[in-house]
C-alpha cells in the first residue's frame, strides 16, 4: 500500500492535483499543467496511487492523460451489474458506433483507433432503424449523452463521447471485436474472433 505521507507536502500536493484532474475531467488532461504528469517519478507514484483504488493511467496521445478502470476491476464491475446499459440503450450506442466509426474505418476516413475520433451521424438516419421507436431512440441518446458515452448537450453532434477515452487498450479492442461480430457475423474474422474467445475462456 502506497504511504504518500513518505513524500514531501509538495509532491503529495502535485500528485493528488494530478490524480484529481484525471478522475474528474471529462477530456484528457495535458501533462503540461500538472508536474506530477510532466515528471517521470511524480508519474509513478499517480500510477500507484490510482492503482490502490482499482483504477490506470492511461496515455491519450503525446502528451495527454487520462484514468480508467483496471481490466480486471471493470470484470468485476460488470459482473456485479454495475453501470451497466440496459439492452436498448446497447442496441442505440450500437448503431451509433457503426455509422460513426465501423463505417467510416471500413472506408478508410478514419485510421485511428480512438473512439472520439469519428464521424458525426444525425439522428435520422439512425431512426431507419425498425425495432426501436424514434421516441425510444431520443430517450436512449439523451441517457448516453447524460453518462458522457455519447458527446453531451442539447445540440452536440451525436458522436462518441469522452467515457471511450476511459477505456484500456484491451476493453478498446474487444468493443471493436464485438462490432465486427455485429457486421459481419459470417465472416472469416468473426469466426476468429469466436474461436480465440472460446479458447481464451476454456483456458480461464
Amino acid at each position: 500500500m502506497i504511504d504518500l505521507r513518505t513524500h514531501p507536502e509538495h509532491i503529495r500536493s502535485e500528485v493528488m492535483a494530478a490524480v484529481s484532474a484525471l478522475e474528474t475531467s471529462e477530456d484528457a488532461v495535458a501533462a503540461n499543467h500538472f508536474a506530477a504528469l510532466r515528471d517521470n517519478a511524480m508519474r509513478q507514484i499517480v500510477v500507484d496511487v490510482l492503482h490502490e483504488n482499482g483504477r490506470c493511467l492511461l496515455a491519450r496521445g503525446e502528451g495527454r492523460w487520462t484514468s480508467g478502470y483496471e481490466d480486471s476491476v471493470a470484470d468485476d464491475v460488470l459482473a456485479a451489474g454495475i453501470g451497466t446499459l440496459d439492452a436498448g440503450d446497447r442496441a442505440v450506442l450500437a448503431l451509433v458506433l457503426l455509422h460513426c466509426v465501423a463505417i467510416p474505418r471500413a472506408a478508410g476516413r478514419i485510421t485511428s483507433t480512438d473512439w472520439t475520433d469519428a464521424e458525426s451521424v444525425d439522428r435520422k438516419v439512425l431512426k431507419f432503424n425498425r425495432s426501436l421507436s424514434g421516441q425510444d431512440i431520443d430517450r436512449s441518446l439523451r441517457r448516453l449523452q447524460a453518462r458522457g458515452i455519447l458527446r453531451r448537450g442539447h445540440r452536440a453532434e451525436i458522436r462518441p463521447g469522452p467515457q471511450f477515452l476511459r477505456l484500456t487498450e484491451a476493453r478498446s479492442q474487444a468493443l471493436w471485436e464485438d462490432l465486427v461480430l455485429l457486421c459481419r457475423p459470417d465472416g472469416h474474422q468473426a469466426a476468429h474472433i469466436r474461436r480465440r474467445r472460446t479458447t481464451t475462456k476454456g483456458a480461464a
